[in-house]
């Protein structure tokens, strides 16, 4: 019993040598390659300058294949044998002309056919083309790459995407938007919740979140021929995104990194404090000609009996307040690879970006394993695990609109009775109509006419003690079997079958912290004279 279980191990492992020749005697470098029943690659060898090979093969059942440049390929079977003498005939033939011909070929949904011979109106981006460019999404790099692709951002908030119309496709109480398809699986939004009708940008964007770096190509098949493929879902147009995947050959590593900047262009020319309390006089006095018209409002009479005269003594640019210097970091790194059974891609991606607006950020990581394992050449095991993570910290209110509009004499931040800034942002008090309270200037009230800009409050208070957060977290796993039934050329009559089973986990969050107008921005502070102007980020009604 021991002796036969030594035999059989033998058997798998019998080493073999021999030589290789042709009609001018020895070959170098010939190749000699064992096969098995699947004409796949199990081990290999090459001859030397004598053209001697010695090589341990895996199975005895196999053959033997020797290949030359310029030579016949020879197959024998190995068996028992242990020592072989190959001897290559000549293959080279004198032609006149070569001409190499091919014909390009279109795989959509699944239909491997000459692009000739595609009826639907489609064109393809490949990503080559802007390599090294920096975009937040895929809707960003098909930006003036489509023809009848029309796509406009749809606000200058981080991360809120954009809306795309393929020839003017539009609705009154639908959602015109493309449909997504992303290696052959539709991008749908599995919230059952999401409505398109009411969803704002941001949650739209979430949609695509699919790293820019691991896109090869995208095909865009803009008329109602595509709903032949896609059905209805693709009545409004569809946008197929083919991801990059492993290659036969030698492990690599590739790292890239992005920065780009962006600001705010100049907008209106605002006035200074000094101006803006001029022209309020001036609005004020003009309609009745009353020397007593601005008697009651002391944010424009510099009392300085009043305890908040400080706070509308100044000149502030609201808008460089709430502006700054926006930066994209983009870091992307992927390991890909193969061999004859397997090949191979794992990237991962990390985008930092701040916004033109303060305390604006997203965060973005992505990451992504493709695998394509060959059973054999008609069967062939495909897995693909996806996972996405968002972090978009967003402004409670918009901070530019309140900057453009509040009074450049209203201080931004608490000061003290002798004009210095202490602990906390500064803001409007109640207003009030008493003459009794006016006529004392009561430090817990504002004057009653500027109880409109009393009601933007202060934006840079807003911007620290109040926000708002679009979290969400997606995995995306999908295996998949493929089998060729029919042909595996391309000039063959080719029948595919393609099982999948995917999944599509979606885990959105929106924390928000909304302004409180009994929340201080800081500790109170101690001066030598009394003042009660508060801190908050948002006045109470």
């Amino acid at each position: 019993m021991l002796l036969c279980l030594t035999q059989v191990v033998m058997a798998q492992g019998q080493r073999i040598s021999g030589t290789v020749s042709d009609e001018f005697g020895p070959v170098m470098m010939a190749n000699v390659t064992e096969r098995d029943a699947n004409n796949r690659i199990v081990s290999a060898a090459v001859t030397d300058v004598n053209g001697n090979f010695s090589m341990s093969v895996k199975n005895t059942k196999n053959h033997l294949s020797v290949s030359y440049v310029g030579a016949k390929t020879v197959t024998v079977p190995i068996g028992s044998k242990t020592t072989f003498a190959i001897k290559l005939g000549s293959n080279t033939q004198q032609v006149k002309e070569v001409t190499v011909t091919a014909k390009r070929r279109s795989n959509t949904g699944g239909l491997n056919i000459p692009k000739r011979e595609v009826s639907v109106a489609q064109q393809t981006m490949n990503f080559a083309e802007v390599e090294g460019l920096s975009f937040t999404s895929a809707d960003e790099a098909l930006q003036g790459k489509i023809a009848g692709l029309d796509i406009v951002a749809n606000s200058g908030n981080l991360g809120a995407g954009t809306s795309m119309r393929l020839r003017g496709v539009t609705t009154i109480n639908g959602n015109a938007e493309p449909l997504i398809v992303v290696d052959d699986q539709i991008m749908d939004n599995p919230d059952e919740t999401f409505d398109f009708e009411s969803a704002n940008e941001e949650a739209y964007a979430a949609l695509l979140s699919v790293n820019v770096e691991d896109i090869e190509s995208i095909t865009v098949l803009k008329d109602a021929a595509s709903t032949a493929i896609w059905g209805s879902k693709g009545a409004n147009g569809v946008i197929e995104i083919k991801t990059k995947r492993g290659a036969r050959g030698k492990a690599s590593v590739s790292y890239s990194y992005k920065f780009s900047g962006s600001w705010q262009p100049k907008g209106y020319e605002l006035l200074n404090g000094d101006d803006y309390t001029m022209m309020m006089k001036e609005e004020l006095y003009n309609p009745t000609q009353a020397q007593n018209a601005t008697q009651f409002i002391d944010e424009l009479n510099y009392t300085k009996s009043w305890a908040d005269f400080h706070h509308w003594n100044d000149n502030t640019d609201w808008v460089k307040e709430v502006t700054q210097f926006g930066q994209t970091h983009d870091h992307n790194i992927n390991i890909s690879g193969g061999g004859t059974k397997a090949n191979f891609r794992i990237s991962a991606g990390y985008y930092h970006q701040t916004g033109t607006i303060i305390k604006q950020t997203l965060n973005r990581f992505t990451t992504s394993l493709k695998l394509d394992y060959f059973v054999s050449e008609r069967i062939k095991f495909i897995t693909n695990v996806d996972f996405t993570y968002s972090n978009n910290n967003q402004n409670y209110a918009g901070l530019l609109g309140i900057a453009q509009k509040l009074a450049p004499n209203m201080s931004i931040y608490r000061e003290d009775a002798y004009g210095n800034d202490i602990d906390g942002q500064y803001y409007i008090v109640n207003p009030t109509k008493s003459t009794a309270q006016r006529y004392t200037h009561q430090t817990e009230y504002s004057s009653y006419e500027l109880s409109a800009v009393r009601g933007l409050g202060n934006p840079v208070a807003i911007a620290n003690l109040a926000w708002k957060e679009d979290n969400t977290y997606r995995v995306r796993p999908d295996f998949a079997l493929q089998y060729e039934l029919l042909g595996k050329e391309r000039d063959q009559s080719r029948l595919t079958y393609k099982g999948d089973v995917y999944f599509d986990i979606y885990a959105p969050r929106h924390p928000t912290i909304p302004p409180s107008s009994r929340t201080r921005c800081g500790p109170a502070a101690t001066t030598t004279a009394p003042t009660t102007s508060r801190a908050t980020a948002w006045p109470t009604p």
